[in-house]
């Protein structure tokens, strides 16, 4: 670097600033700074960068300095290196400019060419020192007015990384042409650190025209690292980003989550990558305003390592990462698009129209009404026809004088019906009976699918939300391990701290694959109630406990909950609904009276006959053989003969008079069953009620969890994010943090179960009432209201008005 040494000339105006800083009387008014930034080319993001090092630079530095940012001294290249030059010596011969920031590779690149530093220059942009001439001594840059930040070299570690996500041998670099033209020992250094790694590599610089750049990418390239590309715009890097996936090329962004967003394969950089180095540019900042020397400022940057990768990406290329990288990773477009989405309500009416077990007790009522057609039947006329023939020895033909010739054939038409039956108009009665509860039955069944669907949808909501908060927990842990490392790096900790830490890692990690196997083993299970492929994919909707399909997601709910009294009629009043609707009181109920009347037939069985009507026609079809033509006629005698058809008609009636006792055993069964029955009805009455009370109560407390472990994670994290600060300083041990983030952990765990706790107490409590809210319309749950207000009434209550 040929930057002349000239300290007194160099640090004069910081010398100027602090001594009138340490002059000047308590309430004398911040020192004016006015700071110039270069940057290196047109970019969408250079204003949000900007942003954020005025708001970063103005908070350090309030009531110490009045820091300004001229418009006039914002300036910004044309993504060229001479340029980059020539606009960082114009802002040092400025004399309305204390200091300058250089945003960018080539302006930071710059300031090792532009000789000596007349003022205080921050350079936050500098990929490797030692390639680009800049000098550093001790950690520092050891040149007056010059602080810069040297971002780490994780390339090695990006590179073993990628080949985790995807294997490849062939590999080629993209970076801008500018840069490797003004530092062509980069892409050598890049090709090293390949073969070190067992990979081929090229090196190739880019400018704006994504389709020259995606030209100029090897044929036999298998995977592209690529460096920042501002140059080229949002939408010129979209269509790169694009034409390297049709390509079906694994893509990793050496700067962050915003290129993966565009597209690429994946990145090891957080998305907070220019928050934190805007932090650092105005802790520099505000250093040297305090009378710090530029020079003697730590150089060093380390990066966050935060793998993300885009799945759909991933899917378009046909990636398919391994489980080791994908449970720490954070996972963009994790879900395809495209997918059915599938909300509570969707999903409760997809297993009531798709749910096999339902379909077969759908079978099971429909085969029940065959059986009261087939009750039915027997009080029905009865027609039956009939056919037969007919052959006999011709002496017994022939002596039969024709009545019964050698061979014949006949027809029969019967009609039969009951008069009066007692045990067939009972079997009817019985039967009808019997399908009514059959019917309550399968309405049992349907409530019951109701309620496992619900349940089930919410345990996918839970452990979705459950896998978010063991991910953030495990991206907590590595930032403390991150942490533990820099400490034994200074000195500050022992290598136990860092391995304690790395088994944390570890016991997170199977924390989040357990929470990631929940997720998978809901959705299957969700999968077979509403009668899918297992391993059929979809998309959820959240809850939300205002939802005003929800009877107690509406405002004027809550009136009736305020007080002990209130909330006790509620419960009364649910009593009463949850009885008169209850499917499985209406099935024993159907059975009481199908028992009363089988009591019934078997005490009339004493002394009601059973009465029968009966007739006949019969045809003689054919006669062949002996008597066939008549018998022999006597002299002086006529004998009558019957033509071919003959009919009859009979009525007939019949009573038993003693069947050993069946009768009478028959009624003492009867009596014994209802008395059953009762009971049972009884108990079951009991067993709803218990259900309603002990489901509303339990409903209540789960709702009053939610805000109080809300609180509960929020002072946690509080606690936690105070402790985490004072191990940073060493105030504390590495067992009183891993006790906070322990606390930490549980408390937002219990914060994210809370919620679905109370749906799916509220789902239960809705079972045990035979109603579900989000089978309500607006009129229905209007009536609900009304019954509920005239139940309030009649207790002399008025539901008062409703508060939270």
């Amino acid at each position: 670097m040929s930057v002349r040494r000239r300290p007194a000339a160099g640090s004069w105006r910081v010398l100027v600033v602090a001594a009138a800083l340490a002059a000047a009387p308590a309430a004398a008014e911040p020192a004016a700074v006015r700071i110039g930034v270069v940057v290196d080319g047109p970019w969408e993001g250079n204003q949000a960068v900007l942003d954020l090092t005025v708001a970063e630079v103005t908070a350090l530095t309030a009531g110490e300095f009045e820091v300004g940012f001229p418009a006039a001294a914002h300036l910004i290249g044309d993504w060229t290196f001479d340029t980059a030059r020539a606009n960082l010596e114009r802002l040092l011969a400025d004399p309305g400019v204390d200091l300058v920031i250089t945003w960018g590779l080539l302006a930071s690149h710059a300031v090792c060419c532009v000789g000596e530093l007349d003022k205080p220059v921050v350079a936050p942009v500098v990929a490797d020192p030692f390639l680009q001439g800049l000098p550093l001594a001790g950690g520092a840059s050891g040149v007056p007015n010059l602080s810069y930040v040297a971002l780490e070299n994780a390339t090695a570690r990006e590179l073993a990384l990628f080949q985790r996500i995807v294997p490849f041998s062939k590999i080629t670099f993209l970076s801008t042409r500018e840069f490797l033209e003004a530092v062509p020992d980069v892409p050598l250094r890049s090709l090293e650190l390949a073969a070190r790694a067992g990979l081929e590599a090229d090196f190739v610089g880019l400018g704006s025209d994504p389709e020259e750049a995606l030209a100029a990418i090897p044929g036999s390239t298998e995977a592209v690292y690529v460096w920042p590309q501002f140059q080229m715009g949002e939408e010129g890097f979209r269509r790169l980003v694009d034409g390297l996936n049709a390509r079906k090329l694994p893509s990793f962004s050496a700067l962050g989550g915003r290129y993966v967003e565009a597209g690429m394969l994946a990145t090891a950089q957080s998305d907070d990558f220019f928050q934190r180095l805007s932090r650092r540019v105005a802790l520099n900042v505000q250093r040297i305003l305090l009378g710090e020397p530029p020079a003697s400022i730590p150089v060093d940057f380390r990066y966050r390592e935060r793998l993300a990768i885009n799945m759909a990406t991933a899917r378009a290329i046909g990636v398919s990462p391994g489980w080791d990288v994908l449970v720490e990773a954070r996972l963009l477009h994790a879900e395809e698009s495209g997918l059915p989405a599938l909300t509570l309500e969707r999903a409760v009416e997809q297993a009531l129209a798709d749910n096999p077990e339902l379909a077969a007790a759908r079978r099971e009522l429909a085969a029940g009404e065959q059986q009261v057609a087939a009750a039915r039947a027997a009080l029905r006329p009865r027609l039956e026809l009939s056919g037969s023939a007919l052959a006999i020895d011709d002496d017994r033909a022939a002596a039969s004088f024709g009545s019964q010739p050698e061979r014949t054939t006949l027809g029969s038409l019967a009609l039969g019906q009951l008069v009066f039956s007692e045990p067939a108009r009972a079997n009817l009665e019985i039967e009808r009976r019997l399908q009514a509860g059959r019917e309550a039955d399968f309405e049992s069944r349907r409530l019951d699918l109701v309620r496992e669907t619900a349940v089930v949808y919410l345990n996918l909501l839970r452990a979705k939300t459950l896998v978010e908060v063991q991910r953030n927990n495990l991206e907590l842990t590595r930032s403390n391990l991150e942490l533990a490392e820099l400490r034994r790096a200074i000195g500050a900790a022992n290598p136990a701290e860092v391995y304690r830490w790395q088994s944390r890692i570890a016991t997170d990690r199977k924390a989040l694959i357990e929470a990631q196997a929940s997720r998978r083993i809901a959705e299957i299970a969700l999968n077979r109630l509403l009668g899918r492929d297992l391993e059929e994919q979809f998309l959820t909707e959240e809850v939300d406990l205002e939802d005003p399909d929800l009877i107690t997601g509406q405002e004027r709910f809550r009136g009736y909950t305020t007080t002990p009294r209130r909330f006790r009629l509620l419960r009364d009043f649910m009593v009463e609904e949850g009885l008169t609707a209850a499917p499985e009181l209406r099935r024993l109920d159907r059975a009481i009276a199908a028992q009363e009347r089988a009591r019934a037939a078997a005490r009339r069985a004493f002394w009601l006959p059973a009465i029968g009507l009966r007739a006949g026609v019969d045809q003689r079809l054919s006669a062949a053989g002996a008597g066939s033509a008549g018998g022999p006629v006597l002299p002086g005698l006529a004998l009558p003969r019957a033509d071919d058809t003959s009919w009859s008609l009979g009525l007939s009636a019949s009573l038993p008079l003693f069947a050993g006792g069946e009768r009478r055993a028959e009624v003492e069964r009867a009596e014994a069953e209802l008395d059953r029955l009762g009971l049972a009805f009884d108990a079951t009455a009991d067993r709803i009620e218990q259900r309603i009370r002990s489901g509303i109560e339990v409903a209540r407390a789960s709702f009053a969890g939610i805000e109080l472990s809300r609180e509960a994670s929020a002072a946690a994290r509080s606690s936690l994010e105070l402790v985490a600060d004072a191990y940073a300083r060493g105030a504390v041990s590495i067992l009183d943090l891993l006790d906070v983030q322990n606390a930490a952990l549980n408390a937002e765990l219990l914060a994210a179960n809370a919620v679905y706790d109370f749906f799916v107490d509220l789902m239960e409590v809705q079972r045990a009432a035979s109603r579900f809210d989000f089978f309500l319309d607006i009129g229905a749950r209007d009536l609900w209201y009304q019954r509920l207000e005239l139940y309030f009434d009649r207790a002399g209550h008025s539901p008062g008005e409703s508060t939270r």
